[in-house]
């Protein structure tokens, strides 16, 4: 089967997918990961420009620039997008994808044949010509799919781990449900819960659920080649919550509780543990590379995206 992977610029995504690809490939499945890009908002709270960097320009500016001047990729870590190309060639196809919605991209779908896809951290909202494209027939629910971070339908929108801390939540988790024209709205396929950690930030406790969220993803892929769609159920609207960017009383009542957003070292240690193997010569210098250029900037929020 020939899946659509429409990924974010953050960290989280990466991480997930890339744990995604061995066992996809090896399943007899083409990949189509398909990277797409949010900007930084210049207006944002510093807290939330900073997320920013941590979260996704160091990974875009500094670690895929650094691993793809290496000679070959690293083997035993995970890969930049020119990694995945050259090392999944005629296996995996990557593309950078603007807009998702455009003619020209769906119309590239079609022309490959690929039915099914998984929206992972993707922020662009879909529009009814994507998802009709991906109904095995006119009426039928679309193999289409978003990994959210969050467990819905209580926790819609954004930054939900933030706010499952902030509400003090015992655990949060990812869901898996199907893409409609509304923001987190379709019928849950799946869904993985772990306790939250209040010792560390939200972005670890989020990155931290990466495996059991790939699993999810493995898992529909699965079930869509055997059975040729999910079972899912329809989200209670009574339970439904939505929250929307974290505002400045929001980030206030975080600081009060001890919750950080991001810890710079945790996630410095999780790109080079992500990226390059134990003990490598890489990983010192990747290392190096990442701690120099945030310590020698104190709003960090002015790293090139």
């Amino acid at each position: 089967m020939r899946v659509a992977f429409l990924v974010g610029n953050d960290l989280t995504s990466h991480l997930i997918v890339g744990q995604l690809l061995d066992d996809v490939v090896r399943a007899g499945h083409t990949p189509y990961v398909c990277y797409t890009h949010q900007r930084p908002d210049p207006a944002a709270e510093p807290e939330l420009r900073e997320l920013f960097t941590y979260e996704r320009t160091l990974l875009g500016a500094y670690v895929h620039p650094y691993l793809d001047s290496l000679p070959a990729p690293l083997h035993g870590a995970l890969l930049s997008p020119a990694g995945i190309a050259k090392l999944y060639r005629e296996k995996a196809v990557v593309r950078v994808v603007e807009d998702v919605n455009a003619p020209d991209f769906i119309a590239y779908l079609a022309a490959q044949d690929v039915r099914a896809a998984f929206s992972v951290r993707c922020y662009q909202k879909f529009r009814a010509p994507l998802i009709d494209h991906f109904r095995p027939e006119p009426g039928a629910p679309a193999l289409f799919a978003n990994l959210h971070p969050g467990i819905l339908p209580a926790y819609r929108g954004v930054l939900t781990f933030a706010r499952s801390m902030l509400h003090g939540e015992r655990e949060a988790g990812f869901t898996l449900h199907r893409v409609n024209e509304e923001w987190d709205a379709g019928g849950i396929v799946s869904v993985v819960t772990a306790p939250l950690d209040y010792g560390r930030s939200v972005l670890e406790n989020m990155a931290g659920q990466r495996g059991t969220a790939a699993a999810l993803v493995r898992d529909a892929i699965e079930t869509a080649a055997a059975d040729g769609n999910w079972t899912d159920r329809p989200q209670d609207l009574d339970q439904a919550g939505y929250y929307s960017h974290l505002r400045r009383a929001d980030l206030d009542e975080l600081h009060r509780k001890g919750i950080e957003l991001c810890r710079p070292r945790a996630v410095i240690d999780l790109l080079t543990g992500a990226y390059t193997p134990p003990g490598s010569p890489e990983r010192l210098e990747l290392g190096g590379i990442l701690t120099g250029v945030t310590s020698r900037r104190p709003d960090t929020a002015g790293v090139p995206a």
